[in-house]
């Protein structure tokens, strides 16, 4: 395959993607033995450099960019050096394993630099990435940020050239994201595109329109690139690739350029849901260099499905209450939701949590409680245990491409790398393969299948502890139900039937390898994972296929392997050190996507299945909040709406607000009686501390009520075994007077003869006392009234410094881009001015060029003007020489 140019700064490779367009004629690739010694020569003196990190020099050939073990990235270990607190453009981004032939590497861009790294794992990569990028942003999660991403399938092409090799190159706004392997045209095209669509509709339509004249070509490579930079163009461009046959200094201009181009418009991929269509081929055209049987035909087009998401994530404290809301009910969540989602909806929303919980650390308990569930929903259905499109199948499939990518890469890499470089056919039925070579291809089954069992049963150091886990606890749940037998079937059919077997069948959906599969080679991959599959379920072959009976004893052999395997993997107590996830999900960014997919999902729903899944809508709505005015909402009824915002004081208020002081006591009157003797009196007790009030508005100011009414000093008839009676006259006749209270025991009376004079006196100290309960009162309603003033000054005060940062933040918004629209300007007047200074010189040069043409002009004038008088003069001796000679004759 043709590379663009590699460029080599700051001691790492940069790839510049755009075509190199050669001025002199001379071609680049092939200077000097092409890319592989161009990056060698780069690379020589490094000595030159101060870094210490080196760099393999090896370049790369068309078979080391799939497989190839030669590096073309600094060891992981050179980035700790790295200093990226100084400059706020610091880029770090996945690096797509097509551009540099190697997987896991990541790049860092900056000012100065361009670095690319390379990792052992995807979790190893993506733990650095996130490393190094809270090293330049150490706040980053509680900033609003926003995510780009692209899912892009490049299925196929349509009337091309034949008989050439082709890839596309993904370009976002001319730079290189990624590129297809290199795939011929022919025939095996064809039907590797009907294996993968299965006859879809843009499968059938795109095979019709290449039957009609042009040849087919199919990839099918999938295309997930992430952390993207805000894009404006998306644009697909084919190329032929280098002919192997072909010396490599002869002269072929045409791989240097695109045979055409395809541009995607991203208002029509924009969302949730894949958009796939034919997208006609857009021929480019270099002027005078290629024929037209180089050229693609008029009908050419290019199969793509895509979607390109935008994601708006707000800082993570506005999550908080959905995440605990998950975190507590997410079994009721997905028991509610479930019935109500199509098959691409729980795909979704199973992969969504399983991340979230996974961050969160409920992983495990979300995958045991779904995987007893799904025991419990099946009863004696135990044959379909996970092979049904449920939720609790989406999330195992989900969480074992999480955790358990390393072990699939360990496991199955190197077996999926050597089928692919060549592999031996293993095509065993009669109706497909010669008598001859059946017996060849029988035993290069058995071996293929060998190799795999063995590499299936050994592999257990790095085998993940958290599935270890998971299966433990379902064996142990399913015995508790006196299941043991369905808790073994747990775990064949969720690790072979949906991890390994799968992971066997299509390596490149399993990050195992890029490229689609030859024929033979997806042949020889589909009858393994068929041996493996029955292994696993320890089932021999059938009458449906008769030509597999030869592996029966193949499958008995090997059934004690596979039950000590699934024995040890399933052990709570295994003594094997299995491997743990190391990897990192950014929890913001995943409870973002959640969000997203919950809020899409519920607000089409009627509105009694919305209200029968509350709180969960109301939380949502309060996220969507943050996210502006055109964010969809889902509706809620008024009985399940959003409560009304509570005021919560400012934290330190009760340290400053006498409030709370003012009610620990009253006050003690300790005024001593004047004149005479002192008395004793009883304490006043009151069962309340603070009074019922009215409103602020309704509060009138206390008055002391007195009676006008003269009471008696004495009673008359008076004697000392009666009780003091006190008449009081009644207001009304109709109404008795009320008989005399019954004597109260521990009321000491007073039987002495002082008279009533002192009740006078008593009545006095007793308005007194109410005198200061009223001011006592009028203070406390004071208190109220400051404590109510600063709670309103600490909340204007609070609505203030919010909006003076809103402001601020949005006044620092306006300086930057009014910054970058005088940056932008100030290039466009250098601009203008060179271009004016130009145009000056060129004036110039034609004034120069115009005086010396009207010079010449001249000059020609006056030499017309002497030619035509040399012309006259000619003439006069032609009729003098004329009329002498006709005298002459005349006298002879």
């Amino acid at each position: 395959m043709g590379f663009r140019r590699w460029i080599v700064c700051g001691g790492a490779l940069e790839l510049n993607p755009d075509p190199v367009v050669p001025q002199s004629g001379t071609k680049i690739k092939g200077q000097d033995g092409g890319v592989k010694n161009l990056i060698k020569r780069r690379l020589q003196g490094d000595d030159k450099r101060k870094s210490s990190t080196q760099l393999n020099t090896a370049g790369l050939s068309v078979a080391g960019r799939y497989g190839s073990k030669e590096s073309l990235s600094i060891p992981v270990s050179a980035a700790k050096s790295l200093d990226l607190s100084t400059d706020q453009t610091t880029v770090i981004r996945p690096v797509h394993s097509s551009i540099l032939g190697e997987k896991y590497c990541f790049q860092v861009i900056n000012s100065e630099n361009n670095h690319c790294f390379g990792c052992s794992s995807a979790a190893e990569r993506d733990r650095w990435i996130e490393d190094l990028r809270r090293a330049a942003h150490p706040n980053k999660d509680n900033c609003e940020r926003t995510e780009y991403s692209l899912s892009l399938w490049v299925n196929e092409a349509k009337d091309i050239p034949p008989k050439k090799r082709y890839y596309c190159e993904v370009h976002l706004d001319g730079t290189l994201f990624a590129r297809t392997s290199s795939r011929a045209v022919g025939k095996s095209a064809q039907r590797s595109s009907q294996a993968v669509d299965g006859g879809s509709g843009a499968g059938g339509t795109g095979h019709g329109g290449g039957a009609s004249g042009g040849c087919q070509l199919f990839w099918g490579e999938f295309f997930e690139l992430d952390n993207l930079p805000p894009v404006n163009q998306i644009i697909l461009h084919l190329f032929r690739d280098e002919d192997p046959k072909k010396k490599r200094h002869s002269k072929d201009d045409s791989i240097l350029h695109p045979l055409g181009s395809v541009p995607l418009n991203l208002s029509e991929i924009k969302g949730r849901a894949y958009q796939e269509k034919w997208y006609p081929i857009v021929p480019y055209k270099p002027p005078g260099t290629s024929t037209a049987k180089d050229q693609v035909g008029p009908q050419a087009s290019l199969r793509v499905k895509a979607k390109f998401k935008i994601l708006k994530i707000l800082p993570i404290e506005r999550y908080k209450e959905f995440a605990e809301y998950i975190t507590v009910n997410y079994v009721d969540m997905c028991s509610s939701l479930e019935p109500l989602l199509n098959v691409r909806e729980k795909e979704e929303l199973a992969g969504a949590l399983v991340h979230v919980l996974q961050s969160i650390g409920k992983a495990k308990e979300f995958l045991i409680d779904l995987g007893s569930a799904e025991v419990q929903r099946l009863g004696e259905n135990e044959a379909l245990i996970f092979r049904e499109n449920t939720l609790a199948t989406k999330a195992i499939d989900e969480y074992m491409k999480l955790v358990g990518q390393k072990y699939l890469i360990d496991t199955l890499g190197d077996f999926i790398a050597r089928l692919y470089n060549g592999g031996e056919s293993c095509e065993v039925d009669p109706l497909k393969c010669s008598a001859s070579d059946l017996p060849i291809n029988q035993r290069h089954l058995k071996e293929t299948c060998a190799d795999v069992v063995k590499r299936i049963t050994d592999m257990q150091d790095s085998f993940p502890a958290e599935l270890n886990e998971i299966f433990s606890s379902w064996v142990s749940d399913c015995e508790d139900r006196g299941q043991t037998d369905i808790g073994h079937r747990l775990i064949s059919a969720s690790l072979f039937l949906r991890f390994l077997c799968p992971a066997i069948l299509s390596p490149s959906l399993f990050g195992l390898t890029q490229a689609y599969p030859e024929t033979n080679t997806l042949r020889t991959l589909t009858l393994t994972a068929k041996v493996i599959q029955n292994l696993a379920n320890f089932t021999l072959f059938g009458e449906k296929e008769e030509y597999m009976f030869f592996m029966n004893e193949f499958l008995e052999q090997h059934w004690e392997p596979m039950r000590g395997f699934l024995q040890k993997v399933s052990d709570p107590d295994s003594e094997i050190a299995m491997a743990r996830f190391d990897g990192f999900v950014d929890l913001p960014l995943r409870l973002a996507v959640l969000h997203n997919l919950l809020v899409d999902i519920i607000s089409v729903m009627k509105q009694e299945q919305i209200d029968n899944l509350h709180p969960l809508p109301s939380i949502l709505n309060q996220i969507t909040e943050f996210l502006g005015q055109e964010a969809q909402r889902i509706p809620v009824s008024s009985s399940h709406g959003t409560p009304r915002p509570t005021y919560l004081a400012p934290k330190d208020l009760p340290k400053y607000s006498p409030l709370q002081t003012s009610m620990q006591q009253l006050p003690i009157d300790s005024k001593s009686n004047q004149g005479g003797t002192q008395r004793q009196r009883k304490q006043v007790q009151r069962a309340f501390s603070v009074p019922n009030r009215p409103t602020r508005h309704q509060r009138q100011p206390l008055k002391r009520q007195t009676s006008k009414e003269e009471l008696p000093t004495q009673c008359q008839d008076y004697s000392p075994d009666q009780d003091p009676c006190l008449e009081i006259s009644s207001p009304s006749n109709a109404i008795k007077s009320k008989a005399p209270a019954a004597k109260v025991l521990w009321i000491k009376q007073n039987n002495s003869n002082e008279p009533y004079q002192k009740i006078g006196q008593e009545l006095e100290e007793t308005s007194t006392l109410d005198r200061h309960a009223q001011e006592l009162a009028e203070l406390r309603l004071g208190v109220e009234q400051v404590t109510e003033r600063e709670l309103e000054m600490a909340k204007r005060l609070e609505d203030f410094i919010v909006l003076t940062q809103d402001q601020n933040t949005q006044l620092q918004t306006e300086v930057q881009e009014l910054r970058n629209l005088l940056a932008i300007r100030e290039e466009q007047l250098a601009s203008a001015t060179f271009r004016l200074g130009v145009i000056e010189e060129e004036r110039e040069e034609d004034e120069r060029k115009l005086n010396v043409a009207v010079a010449a002009v001249e000059r020609m004038n006056v030499l017309e003007e002497q030619f035509a008088g040399l012309l006259k003069d000619v003439h006069q001796l032609y009729a003098v020489n004329a009329d002498g000679m006709r005298k002459t004759y005349i006298n002879t």
